[in-house]
């Protein structure tokens, strides 16, 4: 009997995603066999495409909704059939004894398990304390946003922004669209958002900005300083990165003194950075990255709650889809915000 084998999207090394044949991903102790229903492309996997020169040997995607195929004993009551979040990069792969692990912070832990591969194929294998079964109110498109609401649902958490604070959020693609959702749930005063493209002004407004601006140099700063009577915003949340800084810089600069700076994009290039006015106005700039459980609630539960409360339309931000045999057509959508993109999803 031969290897089992299963279609997987895979990058060649040269950006083009070719879909082919690969083993079915490896099992290991206590792990789940998922089912891949619905991915989203994010910015980092199109950051890490132009960037890769070798191909691809396991499939990437980690923001992802699937059904269980087969689960072993867990304490999640998980069965097979359950339609869960996929938490791909802590808490499915983490080893839960380790000084992390134990403090809630499983994207840290010092013993991962080896990655079996993403949501750009058909099944993958996660560990039970990773998955997140979904409520029947929401559907596959709304599974595969809990990744990217989780992130920022994280970022504000660990900031522990207050109610009442006055948040600026540089940037409108998808995790600006879940920072400005977050926000605003968890009773910010006035949210003060930037936008480079039609299609994130529209959406930014949609999620409950309340000042929506340009990315013209300034015109941010100036907003964040006219909501908050000339102080400057409470929190800025820096969704952008990429291979530009100005960003960064543009974040600080909207800060009040003894702000906080909240550092979400991935910044790809080095950059030079001018700390005196930080310094001076004792603003804190704060790294955050991915999710964890905090008091005992895992970021993906909150997000998972936040959008099934129905409150802002998040799910309208998934404006193209394709299926795995068209995945390039995704990546290259995807890619051009010309296109009138936000948030591509690939389905199975």
């Amino acid at each position: 009997m031969g290897e089992k084998l299963m279609k997987a999207a895979l990058d060649n090394g040269q950006g083009d995603y070719l879909v082919q044949k690969v083993p079915f991903p490896k099992r290991f102790k206590n792990s789940a066999l998922i089912k891949v229903i619905q991915s989203g492309i994010c910015g980092s996997d199109i950051h890490l495409t132009t960037e890769r020169n070798e191909s691809q040997i396991l499939p990437s995607g980690h923001e992802v909704a699937g059904e269980i195929i087969e689960i072993g004993n867990n304490n999640k009551n998980l069965v097979p059939g359950d339609r869960v979040a996929v938490e791909m990069i802590g808490a499915g792969r983490a080893c839960l004894n380790c000084i992390y692990c134990k403090n809630g912070q499983m994207r840290h832990c010092i013993h991962r398990i080896e990655d079996t591969g993403g949501g750009f194929g058909e099944y993958i294998t996660r560990l039970p304390s990773g998955l997140f079964k979904l409520p029947d109110s929401l559907d596959w498109t709304n599974g595969a946003l809990v990744e990217p609401m989780a992130v920022s649902v994280h970022a504000l958490r660990y900031s522990q922004m207050q109610k009442g604070d006055i948040v600026g959020v540089v940037g409108s693609s998808t995790i600006g669209l879940s920072s400005i959702v977050v926000a605003k749930t968890f009773g910010a005063k006035k949210v003060i958002a930037s936008a480079r493209y039609p299609q994130q002004v529209e959406a930014a407004k949609k999620m409950g900005a309340d000042v929506v601006v340009s990315s013209k140099s300034g015109e941010f700063e100036d907003a964040c300083f006219d909501a908050s009577g000339g102080i400057g915003a409470d929190i800025v949340v820096e969704s952008i990165g990429g291979h530009q800084s100005e960003t960064f810089h543009q974040s600080i600069r909207a800060t009040k003194s003894q702000g906080k700076m909240v550092y979400l994009g991935g910044m790809k290039i080095p950059m030079e950075l001018d700390l005196i006015d930080a310094s001076l106005r004792e603003i804190r700039i704060e790294s955050v990255m991915c999710y964890s459980e905090s008091n005992g609630i895992h970021d993906y539960e909150i997000a998972i709650d936040l959008l099934d409360s129905n409150r802002f339309p998040y799910k309208d931000i998934v404006t193209h889809r394709f299926n795995l045999e068209n995945i390039q057509k995704g990546f290259d959508i995807a890619s051009d915000k010309k296109s009138g993109s936000i948030k591509v999803h690939i389905t199975m």
